[in-house]
């Protein structure tokens, strides 16, 4: 038998140690005790999608939402309000404006 059919797969190099960091995980990256972040930056807080004013469309089975899309500026229809996925990959909430917001 040749030396790849005996060894076994754990020790083929699957789980080889990175030698380029000195045998260790190159998981842990040092930080100076002043540059050190409490978790900002390894899990920053998910940001609030932008904010799309839906226009009412009746259409002639349903009540249809459309609004323009924060990033590509084409219009997108939706059936409910809410936070959307759009057709062009953006994300965003659908929702009207409060009756005492300034426009």
């Amino acid at each position: 038998m040749n030396q790849k059919a005996e060894t076994p797969r754990a020790e083929s190099g699957a789980f080889r140690k990175d030698s380029a960091a000195g045998g260790k995980s190159a998981v842990t990256v040092p930080q100076d005790s002043d540059n050190a972040q409490q978790g900002d930056g390894l899990f920053p807080a998910d940001p609030a999608p932008t904010i799309a004013r839906p226009v009412p469309v009746q259409t002639s089975g349903r009540l249809e939402f459309a609004a323009r899309c924060p990033e590509c500026r084409t219009w997108h229809r939706h059936v409910s309000l809410g936070e959307k996925d759009a057709p062009c990959g953006a994300h965003y909430r659908l929702e009207f404006a409060s009756k005492g917001a300034a426009a």
